[in-house]
């Protein structure tokens, strides 16, 4: 019995399968689909030609788009104490959609408004205007759709967001609304633990409705690493495309930030089983480490001047083996970040 699965990527925990034996229900966004046979029956062309349209259905969400998006707060890229008791609050609010740029991201016409409601342990800063960065679901990769943020004037924990012109889907270059950067939110909470914060979408059609995130806030702020888009213009250097044995078009660049030692001497170093390990001022702080098909790893070193800020680059190369290689890059105490790298012949 032959099986097909299709794992999401970083941004969205969901695994979506298809079993051509016994065909799966397929989830999306809340929506499920699918159809179904026995295990002793045979798949003729006409149901194959219904599993390939399911798993589409799975793989781009926005056409199904029946109910209102799931979304978990992660850290965001380059800070360290967004989850941190008694610091100002600052995520990314992910939306439960694959991060792969051939995916579809939320397509939201004029006036969708976003409420992100703080339950009563989060201190409110009416002194302190929030801000936000609507993204296509990596980093330095703003989309620039006008919107307005701000405290909403009946209740100082609920921060509004509202597009004031359509926000398209169109993938691969710009996929949609994949993330949202909340910035300058208000205080966590003294205690950690994990608090739920109330996300409301309104007029956006059937998209529109109530999710809930949950925010595990820690006692203190924790080591982050994630990609650094910055140095090659915002271009996404998630998700590339290589051929067996050629290297990627972009370097991988990622951001080290240490909430304890600030400009340290960043670098990198050939590890066991193909992976790297990453140094602070020449001690060991965290590894670069691989999964699914093999790629080669090629450390580039920078002068002080980026070492000293933290960032660090790598080439990848890929293998003999087509599929995709994931990369997971994660400082001790802190969490984990993926990449995706797509191999083919």
């Amino acid at each position: 019995m032959k099986k097909i699965e299709v794992k999401s990527s970083n941004f969205s925990k969901e695994t979506r399968s298809l079993n051509l034996g016994k065909l799966k229900w397929v989830k999306t966004l809340g929506a499920t689909i699918g159809w179904g046979w026995s295990e002793s029956a045979r798949p003729t062309g006409t149901l194959l030609l219904v599993a390939f349209a399911t798993l589409i259905l799975a793989l781009f969400p926005t056409v199904v788009g029946a109910s209102p998006p799931g979304a978990t707060v992660e850290y965001q890229v380059m800070t360290s104490d967004g989850f941190a008791a008694g610091h100002p609050f600052e995520v990314w609010v992910v939306f439960d959609i694959s991060s792969n740029p051939a995916v579809p991201g939320l397509a939201l016409p004029a006036g969708a408004t976003f409420h992100f409601t703080f339950p009563p342990a989060f201190t409110p800063q009416p002194a302190s205007h929030p801000q936000a960065v609507l993204l296509y679901g990596w980093s330095q990769g703003a989309i620039s759709v006008p919107f307005t943020v701000g405290l909403d004037p009946k209740d100082p924990r609920t921060i509004i967001l509202r597009l004031t012109e359509a926000l398209p889907a169109g993938p691969p270059e710009r996929p949609g609304l994949k993330a949202i950067h909340l910035r300058w939110g208000p205080l966590n909470p003294a205690q950690a633990g994990d608090y739920p914060i109330t996300i409301q979408l309104s007029d956006a059609g059937a998209l529109s409705g109530t999710t809930q995130a949950i925010a595990h806030i820690v006692p203190k702020p924790v080591p982050n690493i994630a990609a650094y888009n910055q140095l090659h213009e915002g271009r996404n250097e998630d998700w590339q495309h290589v051929k067996t044995g050629q290297s990627a078009a972009l370097p991988i660049d990622l951001l080290v930030t240490l909430p304890d030692k600030a400009r340290s001497f960043i670098s990198l170093r050939p590890a066991a089983g193909g992976g790297l390990d990453i140094l602070s001022d020449g001690v060991l702080i965290g590894t670069v480490t691989q999964h699914g098909v093999p790629v080669t790893f090629k450390p580039q070193p920078f002068g002080p001047g980026f070492a000293r800020l933290g960032i660090m680059r790598f080439y990848v190369t890929g293998g003999e083996v087509a599929g995709i290689a994931e990369i997971d890059a994660q400082l001790q105490g802190g969490p984990r970040y993926t990449l995706h790298v797509v191999v083919e012949h």
